[in-house]
């Protein structure tokens, strides 16, 4: 059966005190429940797809080695038909600096990055540490996908528009969409990736 890997989102500082202070100021609710299209997407593809979707460690202030150790330990479970990848937002940080620095041990479908992040000044310190890819790198992803998708929105509150722009130099070969009103994708259902995926 086709295999779909999903990996979701992540919070990395650049030191412990943004940490802290990150926890102190988020709100805990209980009873709130967030409908994502995360959720949609893995139930949508359920039939036509084993969903692998790897819990990864201390996602509350994730580290690229540790990731690196525990992404690994997939490998002896992807099997001889098609595989594709769909990560979102940070998540991405960590798949294109891994795809641009390491070898998969197998030719990759499709990859669906959704907001991905790339490295940039403010988002290093603020976020993603250790995570940044290197820039003249980047351009491998497209040696080991067969396809690659990217989708924006120009009104994200979190992603700065310009990193579309980044990446529409460094990958030639990859599709764009582009959308004016999705912010950060935070919405419960996402049928135009739904429908890039090919199910066959």
């Amino acid at each position: 059966m086709n295999q779909i890997i999903f990996i979701r989102w992540w919070e990395a500082f650049y030191n412990d005190e943004q940490f802290y202070n990150f926890l102190e100021k988020t709100e805990y609710n209980p009873y709130k429940k967030k409908k994502s299209w995360r959720d949609w997407i893995a139930w949508a593809l359920s039939e036509n797809f084993e969903v692998i979707e790897p819990v990864m460690p201390n996602k509350a202030n994730a580290k690229y080695k540790a990731w690196k150790i525990w992404f690994e330990k997939i490998f002896p479970y992807l099997n001889n038909e098609k595989t594709i990848l769909v990560w979102s937002s940070l998540g991405w940080s960590f798949l294109i600096k891994y795809l641009s620095e390491n070898e998969f041990p197998k030719e990759i479908a499709e990859l669906h990055l959704v907001a991905p992040v790339l490295n940039d000044e403010w988002l290093v310190d603020e976020y993603i540490c250790d995570f940044a890819p290197e820039e003249n790198k980047i351009a491998n992803i497209e040696k080991k996908s067969k396809k690659v998708f990217l989708y924006f929105s120009e009104d994200d509150p979190v992603l700065p528009f310009k990193q579309y722009f980044k990446y529409k130099e460094l990958l030639k070969k990859s599709k764009f969409f582009i959308f004016q009103d999705r912010g950060h994708f935070s919405q419960p259902a996402f049928p135009e990736l739904l429908e890039n995926i090919d199910k066959s």
